[in-house]
């Protein structure tokens, strides 16, 4: 035994000194004390730090400074008595150090200094605090299936891994142990409609921290039980289900059957878990369409349904009419096609080149003008559907004799130069030789006619009082006296009423939300509804000067669970 006793005298009074041991031959150790004012100049280690904390232990670090070093002494003080909890000598070539053995949950003041020849450093000092035992901070089941459930948690600091275990109520209990960098698992091999209680610690090397507990239900079926087709017209259907709870997506398929394969191409999207209906458009006319429709329960695709639709062939334009005509003019009115994207109709006299005009689908009656009088003309409209005109339906109409009426110079470039939601602005090059002009205007699709008369020397007249997105005729015809000339038909449709732009949901809690929409000049209010996705419906009218700070509801939503919006 090489350890030796020695007698320190001739201390200072009332000083702190630092014992340093110093080598003698390599062989054994001398103690030696240092009043603190009379340590060697030399410099002490810089950066010293706490790098990890854990349970039971610290991680220390630093930057060693420079000159010969003979090692370093790191000590932990008794806080309540002289003496020390820890002490530890290094080699000189060390930057680190572990001190393990520690209370959990515990301040420690660590000091070290660095050995020189000469004599020891001034002491550095850092406070550093042992991990607490704590439980996982929040557990989560979600995505629910028939079979799986997916467990969610917050990391805890420290912890080396996890133990996560599941128990059904028949007493049947697995468990598994996982690694310090996972924070989430997908439970397998459940059973349908079962619950289970999913329970979770953290682990310190071989210490267990505390448990918690959520319970979890795996679903009854995780298929959609209604997939249907409805308002199917020549290029579009709209394609609805049953929502499945747990459901986070739905993968929606569709193309020819095999009776139809080459007329489309198959095609599929990706859509969220709140969407219940699809409008599938661009489909071919007159072609069956097989729909596949698979729920997705985060990266789990669950089992599919399939049906069937077959969309209209093209249609022909129906009640197509004359509903006037002149001995230069003809007007011809009929009934919207569904899925057209415009009209094509033509015109001539039998065996000449005919004259064609293409029309939007929201035109309904054309004038034909510039023909001749006591002529017969052969009328010829079809469906444009894309690029593909569907069939053509005729009538054939003779024109007018010249009257007294058409001896007055007609109204020209009659044009609306404003719309709005309940006006229009007309405006018409003036007419010479007349004594003023009558404005006629009814609804498009039937309703009372009104009019006024309206001075020579007036070009432009505003109708009001108008019914918002609804289609008009209006007519502008030159008056001599009492007589009136051939009107000047054209056609117009009122603005819709402003939507509400920007709508979103703000802050969303377990049992509220905040909305945020951008404010709609003119309105006087605001009707706000909200729905559970079950179907029930509340309904809130508010008036709000100022848009920009979101407007929150507090009632109508329930906790964990989908809710519709609408403004």
């Amino acid at each position: 035994d090489l350890r030796r006793t020695s007698l320190v005298t001739e201390l200072t009074p009332k000083t702190e000194h630092f014992p340093y041991t110093h080598a003698i031959s390599n062989v054994f150790n001398v103690p030696t004390y240092f009043p603190s004012s009379a340590l060697a100049p030399v410099p002490p280690v810089s950066n010293f730090r706490v790098m990890e904390e854990g349970l039971f232990s610290l991680r220390l670090a630093w930057t060693p400074p420079l000159g010969k070093l003979e090692g370093y002494k790191i000590f932990i003080p008794r806080s309540d008595r002289p003496g020390l909890t820890y002490e530890q000598v290094l080699r000189g070539d060390t930057s680190s150090h572990v001190i393990d053995s520690l209370e959990e949950d515990k301040k420690y003041t660590v000091s070290i200094f660095a050995i020189y020849p000469q004599g020891p450093s001034q002491p550095v000092s850092i406070v550093g605090k042992t991990l607490k035992l704590v439980p996982v901070q929040q557990l989560l089941v979600q995505n629910a299936t028939t079979d799986t459930v997916q467990a969610r948690w917050g990391s805890v600091k420290g912890a080396t891994g996890y133990r996560l275990t599941w128990s059904s109520s028949d007493g049947h209990r697995e468990n598994v142990n996982l690694g310090e960098t996972f924070n989430f698992y997908m439970i397998q091999g459940l059973h349908p409609g079962t619950e289970y209680a999913i329970t979770i610690n953290p682990i310190f090397v071989d210490i267990e921290g505390p448990v918690i507990s959520t319970p979890a239900k795996t679903l009854e079926s995780s298929a959609v039980q209604t997939l249907k087709a409805s308002a199917v017209s020549t290029n579009s259907a709209m394609v609805s289900w049953n929502s499945v709870p747990g459901a986070t997506g739905y993968r929606l398929a569709w193309g020819p059957t095999p009776e139809f394969v080459g007329r489309d191409r198959p095609r599929q999207l990706a859509l969220n878990g709140s969407t219940t209906e699809h409008l599938l458009k661009n489909v071919v006319h007159d072609t069956e369409y097989v729909l596949s429709l698979y729920v997705l329960f985060g990266s789990l695709v669950g089992p599919g349904v399939s049906a069937t639709f077959r969309t209209s062939p093209l249609g022909y334009v129906s009640n197509f009419h004359v509903t006037s005509y002149t001995s230069s003019s003809i007007d011809v009115e009929w009934s919207p096609v569904a899925g057209s994207t415009e009209y094509k109709l033509t015109w001539n006299i039998d065996g000449n080149t005919p004259q064609s005009q293409y029309l939007d689908r929201s035109v309904l009656f054309y004038r034909t003008e510039g023909l001749n009088p006591e002529t017969v003309y052969i009328v010829s409209i079809h469906a444009v559907y894309g690029n593909t005109e569907g069939p053509e339906i005729s009538l054939s109409q003779l024109t007018a004799s010249v009257t007294e009426s058409e001896l007055i110079q007609a109204v020209k470039e009659v044009k609306v130069v404003d719309v709005g939601v309940n006006s229009f602005i007309l405006t018409w090059r003036r007419t010479p030789g007349v004594t003023g002009y009558k404005i006629s205007w009814s609804p498009f699709h039937g309703g009372d006619e009104k009019s006024q008369l309206v001075s020579s020397s007036t070009t432009s007249f505003t109708i009001p009082k108008l019914q918002e997105s609804s289609a008009y005729k209006i007519q502008v015809a030159s008056m001599v006296g009492g007589r009136e000339g051939s009107p000047f038909l054209v056609t117009a449709r009122t603005l819709d009423l402003p939507k509400v732009n920007g709508f979103a949901a703000l802050n969303t809690t377990d049992s509220s939300t905040s909305l945020n929409w951008i404010r709609v000049a003119g309105a006087s209010g605001y009707l706000l509804s909200w729905r559970h996705i079950s179907g029930q419906r509340s309904k809130h009218s508010q008036s709000h000067q100022a848009v920009t700070p979101a407007q929150p509801i507090t009632s109508g939503c329930d906790t964990s669970t989908a809710n519709h919006i609408r403004l």
